[in-house]
């Protein structure tokens, strides 16, 4: 049986209709859920990776996942895709590109964001401003959610003047979860550094949400 087989069959053993109502509720009816919470969904995961997981191709394995219709195979394609990390080439981009795309919501952008992308442009730092480039003059706002966010964990290495200039340039977006980035990133920046983030606040004009999220540990 393949890895995605057992899964499945894993997954479905422990489908739970009242969970999954509430689960299809807090992502506003998004996506069908089999209804697994994340401790559950954890320990099924690690089992049935120890015995199928560490032999196939981690780009087939993660876009069959992906595709599935059920949110559950969504985290578990990320999931798969993060334990491959020494194997990642040239596809992850393209592979991040094309789920934002196809089913994206926070709950996976913000693990493509920082946990994905992160990783990848610091070991691939060439194809970081390309992608950046691309991202930032997409209509779907999801991409540009990402330029914001996969600096999110770099600390004393994030690029401050891309990181501006991305902020700048989304600065007077009404979509909520733009202003929500671009505040929760520099708020984590002011753990390295709160004098900047204080100046750069003080500095231009964001929108409030930004700016409270910004400045709500800085005193």
């Amino acid at each position: 049986m393949s890895f995605v087989g057992a899964l499945k069959e894993a997954f479905f053993a422990l489908e739970n209709q009242e969970n999954a109502k509430w689960m299809r509720w807090y992502m506003r009816d998004q996506y069908p859920f089999i209804g697994i919470k994340k401790p559950e969904r954890a320990i099924v995961f690690k089992s049935i990776y120890k015995q199928y997981g560490r032999t196939e191709d981690w780009f087939d394995v993660c876009t069959e996942l992906f595709a599935l219709p059920e949110r559950e195979f969504q985290y578990a394609a990320m999931e798969y895709l993060l334990k491959a990390k020494k194997s990642w080439d040239h596809r992850i981009p393209e592979l991040v590109d094309r789920w934002v795309d196809a089913k994206t919501w926070w709950d996976v952008v913000d693990v493509l964001g920082p946990k994905v992308l992160g990783h990848y442009f610091s070991q691939f730092p060439e194809q970081r401003d390309n992608w950046v480039a691309t991202w930032m003059k997409s209509p779907i706002f999801w991409h540009q959610r990402l330029c914001i966010l996969f600096q999110l964990d770099y600390k004393s290495q994030t690029d401050l003047v891309l990181l501006s200039q991305v902020i700048l340039a989304l600065n007077t977006s009404k979509e909520f979860f733009i202003q929500k980035a671009i505040g929760w990133t520099l708020r984590q920046y002011a753990r390295t550094d709160a004098d900047w983030v204080r100046e750069f606040v003080e500095s231009n004009a964001l929108m409030p949400l930004s700016k409270r999220e910004a400045l709500k540990h800085i005193s």
